[in-house]
């Protein structure tokens, strides 16, 4: 077989994969009318997990695992667009992290709210504007974002999902490095890049504003200026990238947190997260992780805070390992409920990829 024959089978093979994609297209549309008479919701991240590990164990030939998953992925993205768009709201401007890490978990086919300040978000799901919301909870630098670690308190909304978004800074400019006279960024990226600015550029006048995207758009604007911000924010707002990454911790990533109204089934590989209020008494957290290693559950994280219906008493969130359909983790509930004042599940939903 020659070369020419061997681009024919290729181009064969692409049609009846695009027929396939149509077919498979129809479907979704079909499923999206079923769930939309029934009342369901469109993204349904069990259901796609599922789909997924059928996928890995099916795959014995030479594509790598990795690229199945980003393959399906848009798949997963496609169908959801057919269906019915999802309308997610996340921290905006649009260009910051939280709009990265909405596109990258929901597609670039849903709509996307920016919403400010993040807390906001949380009612924009609650009434129905959005039917998703995309809240950072934790930064592996800079630790817990405690205003949205707050509000989880007074919602009925469930955590769907959690995901991991690196954290990368850019100098962009449509300026030459040696004509910037001012950067723009937030407070956190300039803490975050202090290095790079004190070895490249201490001499230059550094300008706080409310958001990396705000930045950008002040760079796209004013000239002889910069701004430290993301790619995306670069691509939104047409500002070239001039220097890539200049953070200084180059493992850097925000964990996000995908609130909805719904429940997420079992997926094998899952995380509940609670809040709950221990009894005053000594050794009463102590009791509780030992029903946790009773049952052989690890605590992933754990963060108390104050209650705020009695001077100095503390209320915990915590990361548990596993389901709550998980016949351990239905009993260590059971067993919380005679240990604490009060338990509140957040959800249980699939670990993100770290």
């Amino acid at each position: 077989m020659d070369l020419k024959e061997l681009r024919e089978e290729i181009n064969n093979i692409d049609e009846q994969l695009l027929r396939l994609l149509q077919e498979r297209a129809e479907v979704s549309k079909k499923v999206g009318s079923f769930k939309a008479n029934i009342g369901g919701v469109v993204h349904v991240p069990h259901r796609e997990n599922e789909i997924l590990n059928r996928l890995r164990e099916l795959n014995h030939g030479i594509y790598p695992v990795e690229a199945i998953e980003k393959i399906w992925s848009e798949i997963f993205f496609a169908s959801r667009s057919v269906q019915h768009p999802n309308r997610v709201a996340f921290l905006g401007p649009s260009g910051s992290f939280g709009h990265m890490a909405s596109l990258s978990f929901f597609g670039r086919h849903s709509v996307m709210i920016p919403i400010t300040p993040q807390t906001d978000i949380f009612t924009e799901v609650e009434t129905e504007r959005a039917d998703f919301g995309v809240v950072a909870i934790q930064n592996s630098v800079f630790g817990t974002v405690r205003d949205v670690l707050e509000r989880f308190q007074h919602t009925s909304l469930k955590i769907c999902a959690e995901l991991y978004q690196p954290i990368r800074h850019h100098l962009i400019s449509k300026s030459p490095l040696n004509e910037i006279k001012r950067i723009y960024s937030h407070s956190q990226p300039f803490a975050q890049c202090r290095i790079w600015i004190n070895q490249n550029m201490k001499s230059i006048e550094q300008v706080e504003v409310v958001s990396t995207s705000d930045a950008a758009m002040r760079a796209a604007e004013e000239p002889s200026t910069a701004a430290i911000a993301s790619k995306l924010a670069s691509e939104i707002y047409d500002v070239p990238v001039i220097v890539d990454s200049i953070m200084d911790e180059p493992d850097n990533a925000t964990r996000f947190l995908v609130i909805g109204n719904q429940l997420i089934g079992s997926t094998g590989n899952d995380c509940t997260s609670i809040f709950f209020a221990i009894r005053d008494r000594v050794g009463a957290l102590y009791e509780i992780l030992g029903v946790l290693m009773k049952h052989d559950l690890s605590l992933c994280y754990i963060e108390s805070l104050p209650s705020r219906s009695s001077p100095w008493e503390y209320i915990f969130f915590a990361d548990i390992e596993g389901h709550l359909d998980d016949d351990n983790v239905h009993s260590v509930f059971a067993n919380l409920d005679d240990l604490c004042r009060d338990v509140k599940i957040l959800g249980s939903y699939p670990r993100g990829a770290k």
